[in-house]
């Protein structure tokens, strides 16, 4: 029973160590960190039965929780109006969903076949398994194990074509053979020549931003809008509804000789409702735009026109609006709704639910992406909150019509304090940049808004409870596809297999180290 104390903390103190190779209330965070962490946990899984993996795989997890997830208890009471002891308990009980992909490999390793899966062929084909299981089983706050390479941004040669994906296979398979040759006694110097020639390689060709002509005018509005006032207005307080309505018209018309093409607010900036392309547009629309002449795009309200306007249950869509010559020009309704923030898990008793936790909106799943353009003929997609950190997802939005120039994230950060979410959610958003090429304008109600460059590289910021709006003159570059945003995954399985049949080669071949 010591002994399995003993190991339960270990796989604990691993995954609070893995939390802070990522942004946490300790800085910026630092990667070495990922490859103190991952072995200690690994070691630990690796030798125990299933029942003991499950054990393992919940101290790393609450771990992970508690250290780096740390402002979940303030985001509940945010969203639910819990009391303090509730949130704790209910943010330590997210430990067994941050990561899920752990509890699929825990079935996986009690069927995998029998055998020493410490050689250096299985543990290619363990370190595939990992980082697919990672990529394709939902997380509720996507973030690989790959990620904090983000720290060695640009050098980061490797991502256009492979993604995030390649260096979480790295990193997995790195781990596993520190835990193996640990255990066998045994160094094999291939595995230290192969990550040297990794990093190398991704440094040699440093992600450059484009050269180019193009560019866009862009005006970043952060109105700064605390969350009781926000709620007020949107249940129709008139003096919340006109305090945000001037802070937003005022920022966006404020004249210093910048003229923009297209301002940007965050999710769910504007507290009326829109009612789609017959939306009769609020004289706040008109005056910027006719001062400003500019386009704009906000984030807000859409009703769903087949649904009564007086049932607000699973009748409104989280959208982006493009506004353009004084009508609604395009909308995108957000896909991938936050748990217990925009929706609930409990089918027909959600109702009910919502009716004693009023603060829990129930938003409409929105389908299909429109497309959004610019006067000038720039075309982008608009991702809302932690949809860009969907790789997969964006990936879809991207290629459903092609010819991107940009990226715009909307977010409302504002119901996680000031923690260190709102720079774990900064941080996680750039792997978008350097997969797709593409500049990621992010505008935030509360912070961080900023532009991402390609080469993970950032504009000035406007910081957390920063009341503000940002001018950039964003570089643009012709439409183009990565190799990542083409192929996906595709291209990982081509190497990973390359390896292996090296590997096997020449083992076969009596090649011995």
């Amino acid at each position: 029973m010591k002994t399995l104390s003993l190991s339960f903390l270990i796989t604990f103190l691993a995954g609070a160590i893995y939390a802070l190779a990522y942004p946490s209330f300790l800085g910026n965070g630092w990667l070495p960190l990922i490859f103190i962490a991952l072995p200690l946990f690994l070691w630990k899984l690796e030798e125990a039965s299933f029942k003991t993996s499950l054990l393992f795989i919940l101290g790393f997890n609450l771990g992970l929780d508690l250290v780096g997830y740390y402002w979940i208890p303030h985001t509940l009471r945010e969203f639910g109006q819990l009391p303090y002891i509730i949130s704790v308990i209910l943010g330590s009980s997210f430990c067994l969903i941050l990561q899920p992909h752990w509890w699929v490999y825990a079935v996986w390793k009690k069927f995998r076949p029998l055998g020493f899966w410490n050689g250096e062929k299985r543990i290619i084909l363990t370190a595939l398994v990992m980082t697919m299981l990672e990529r394709f089983v939902n997380q509720q706050f996507p973030s690989f194990v790959g990620s904090p390479w983000l720290h060695l941004a640009p050098y980061l040669g490797l991502a256009p074509y492979f993604g995030v994906a390649i260096f979480s296979f790295m990193t997995y398979w790195l781990s596993l053979e520190v835990v193996a040759q640990l255990k066998i006694k045994h160094l094999r110097p291939q595995t230290w020549i192969g990550m040297g020639l990794f990093i190398i390689l991704n440094a040699a060709f440093p992600i450059k931003n484009p050269g180019t002509d193009l560019n866009l005018p862009v005006r970043i509005v952060q109105a700064n809008i605390g969350n009781f006032q926000k709620v007020s207005s949107e249940r129709g307080d008139a003096n919340s509804f006109e305090t945000i309505s001037e802070t937003y018209e005022n920022l966006s018309i404020e004249e210093n000789g910048f003229k923009p093409q297209l301002i940007i607010w965050p999710e769910t900036a504007y507290p009326d409702t829109f009612y789609g392309s017959k939306t009769q547009l609020n004289n706040i629309f008109f005056n910027i735009t006719q001062a400003t002449g500019s386009e704009m795009l906000i984030g807000g309200y859409d009703q769903d026109l087949t649904k009564s306007s007086m049932d607000q249950f699973e009748s409104i869509f989280n959208a982006s609006l493009l506004i353009s010559e004084g009508k609604v020009k395009s909308i995108y309704h957000k896909n991938i709704l936050i748990p217990f923030g925009e929706t609930l898990p409990f089918g027909p008793l959600n109702r009910k639910v919502v009716s004693i936790i009023p603060a829990i909106s129930l938003f409409a799943r929105g389908e299909g992406i429109p497309v959004m353009e610019t006067h000038a003929g720039f075309r982008f997609v608009t991702p809302i909150c932690y949809e860009l950190l969907e790789s997969n997802y964006m990936r879809g939005l991207l290629n459903q019509w092609g010819g991107n120039h940009f990226i715009v994230n909307h977010t409302n950060d504002s119901w996680y304090g000031d923690t260190a979410e709102p720079y774990q959610h900064l941080f996680l958003s750039k792997w978008r940049a350097l997969e797709f090429q593409l500049p990621i304008i992010r505008s935030t109600n509360t912070g961080v808004s900023s532009v991402i460059y390609p080469d993970g590289s950032e504009s000035r910021r406007l910081g957390i409870n920063e009341t503000g709006r940002l001018d950039v003159n964003i570089p643009l570059s012709n439409p183009k596809s990565t190799v990542y945003q083409e192929y996906g995954f595709f291209p990982l399985l081509l190497l990973v297999g390359l390896i292996y049949l090296v590997t096997w080669w020449r083992e076969k071949s009596g090649i011995r180290t």
